[in-house]
């Protein structure tokens, strides 16, 4: 102990020994230093060193985490679903022209892949289709994620068990008001004209469900039906245009399932590096599934994130409140120190985080909302930081600089430390 009476050489050694000790003056802090209070109105950092906080404000109170949480549902999916599974879509026959399409949430069905599948079907012998039958009931979610707003923005689209593109179309609508496809891998639709009939010119991608349909269906059950009838018709099967929405029943004969060619790991580090909110709730749905089975549902997608993070994870979700698993929801909220755990069970996935300036890091963006969340590296070690600010200024990165350069010097002295 520090004797009670001291001279000031004595003070002065004690004092020097602990900033040497202790670099980072925020340890158990409740108010930042002056420069960081200045950048942190609303919001909380955490920062870790070989796995123990040695950097921290704010860290147990809650804030919206925006697109950070994609690594939570990210690490669930891993862990229930398998990094090596695969999505499944299967297809049936009935009354030999019936072709019935059932889904199971695979959120990378494109037009490429769809075009193998068309020509899968050719080679079965199959020449003539007289009603295409989508079946979207492996999932049962009325309404779509907590934070959409409706726009035909293709962060908006709906989910669904059954969806091609993402759920959104390309589109080149001409000076002279002609529609054309926007890519070359998906023909012209006639929905595609019917959207592009509503657009200024120039080139669009967008959600198909934000507008008014001309017909009964829905426009993404349409999407479907007719893009797969387009490459049908192309590989020679004559194709009637009568779409519905029904159910594959007993009497339906099984003929091909299609295995999605991206795994879960692929298609998780596409859902981080690309921030891809149609994908986040796809993984977040079908983890539900894998606890609860089928239909998938939003509370089944909940229960199953908050049960494998305590139970596999051994981390506290006590004081979590999560709606959905992409971020767009205001009414998820999280702690620092919650975003911490949870990124040091995602340790061993670090490398599927988009890379920036030597750190694999995510970022999160809402109107008044900025979050940061990933690993500082060294040589010794790879340690977890959270920044999340709900305020007007957009301050995350300055904080960010500030917290890498006190973690940087936090490793020069520790391997000093370790020299002498």
């Amino acid at each position: 102990m520090i004797p009670h009476r001291v001279g000031s050489s004595t003070l002065i050694f004690f004092l020097c020994l602990w900033a040497w000790l202790f670099p980072l003056q925020l340890i158990h802090a409740h108010e930042p230093e002056q420069s960081l209070a200045e950048l942190i109105k609303n919001g909380g950092f955490a920062v870790t060193s070989k796995g123990s906080i040695n950097n921290q404000f704010n860290s147990h109170s809650p804030f919206v985490p925006a697109s950070i949480i994609k690594i939570a549902t990210s690490l669930v999916a891993l862990e229930l679903l398998g990094s090596s599974y695969h999505y499944k879509t299967e297809f049936y026959l009935k009354d030999e022209t019936k072709l019935y399409i059932k889904g199971y949430g695979d959120p990378f069905l494109s037009s490429e892949y769809i075009s193998d599948i068309a020509r899968e079907l050719r080679n079965r012998n199959i020449s003539h289709i007289d009603e295409i039958v989508v079946d979207g009931s492996s999932f049962s979610i009325p309404a779509p994620a907590d934070g959409t707003e409706g726009t035909d923005n293709p962060y908006d689209v709906p989910n669904s068990a059954l969806t091609v593109n993402f759920n959104t179309l390309s589109i080149q609508v001409n000076k002279d008001r002609s529609v054309v496809s926007g890519e070359p891998q998906t023909p012209l639709l006639e929905l595609t004209q019917f959207i592009g009939g509503q657009l200024e010119p120039g080139r669009h991608r967008v959600n198909v469900s934000a507008f008014d349909t001309d017909k009964s269906s829905d426009n993404s059950l349409r999407y479907t039906g007719e893009l797969f009838a387009a490459f049908l018709t192309r590989e020679g099967v004559t194709v009637r245009d009568n779409i519905r929405a029904g159910l594959v029943d007993d009497s339906c004969i099984f003929i091909y399932s299609f295995s999605s060619p991206k795994s879960v790991m692929e298609l998780v580090k596409d859902c981080l590096e690309f921030s891809n909110n149609f994908i986040a709730n796809q993984l977040f749905l079908s983890c539900g599934t894998a606890l609860f089975g089928y239909p998938a549902t939003w509370e089944k997608g909940r229960l199953a994130l908050v049960r494998t993070l305590e139970k596999n994870f051994r981390i506290d979700c006590r004081t979590m409140k999560i709606r959905e698993g992409s971020g767009l929801s205001r009414r998820t909220t999280v702690t620092p120190f919650f975003m911490l755990s949870v990124l040091q069970a995602f340790r061993p996935y670090r490398l599927l985080l988009p890379q920036k300036n030597g750190m694999h890091i995510k970022s999160g963006t809402l109107t008044d909302v900025y979050t940061y969340a990933g690993y500082f590296n060294s040589p010794e070690s790879s340690d977890p930081f959270v920044i999340m600010l709900n305020q007007a200024e957009n301050s995350r990165q300055r904080v960010l600089e500030s917290l890498h350069q006190k973690y940087r010097q936090s490793v020069q002295v520790t391997r000093s430390s370790k020299t002498e």
